[in-house]
């Protein structure tokens, strides 16, 4: 029995069929969510060239995501731009393909907003605390282009349509007469 090979790949902005060119840093976390640590080594910012990153890990179930261009000031990690997370299962002597998605801002904000506005139909905060915050996201997202290819985003508005239709109460059926 060996080690896993993963290949780790970061998708361009808004196009998740091509790799994107910049640095990425790639952190591999356990289960537990603590970064993965082994034989010495800590698998944590590893810089993904052109968005690739090939690395070998002791076989196991690990949480992967990358950010690019971060700044430490003051000890504290300044973040520009997180990859969507992927879950893989790394077994012995077998190579495995991780493909992180990299979305834009605009699904970014749109998702948060909508669980604000989730919090809020669920009482976990009252819309006085939402507003503002939906205020300032919507200004921010307004500022900024808009993806240009849509699937990011008309994809939420069907989830949401599909999800609403779930959740509505079956019909009784009518009586037989």
């Amino acid at each position: 029995m060996g080690m896993a090979k993963l290949n780790i790949w970061v998708t361009a902005i808004d196009d998740p069929c091509a790799i994107d060119n910049r640095t990425w840093y790639v952190t591999i976390y356990n289960c537990d969510g603590k970064v993965l640590e082994w034989c010495g080594r800590r698998f944590v910012v590893m810089p993904a060239r052109c968005g690739h990153l090939e690395v070998e890990v002791p076989p196991g179930c690990y949480r992967i995501n990358a950010v690019w261009s971060f700044a430490v000031a003051g000890g504290v990690i300044y973040v520009n731009h997180f990859t969507d997370s992927a879950v893989v299962q790394a077994c012995c002597d077998q190579h495995q393909c991780v493909t992180l998605f990299n979305p834009s801002i605009h699904r970014c904000g749109t998702i948060f907003l909508r669980a604000v506005r989730d919090l809020v139909l669920q009482k976990g905060i009252n819309q006085e605390i939402a507003q503002p915050v939906e205020l300032a996201v919507n200004r921010l997202l307004a500022a900024t282009p808009r993806p240009f290819r849509g699937f990011e985003l008309d994809i939420l508005d069907e989830i949401e349509k599909l999800v609403r239709e779930q959740e509505k109460p079956d019909k009784p059926d009518k009586p037989d007469k």
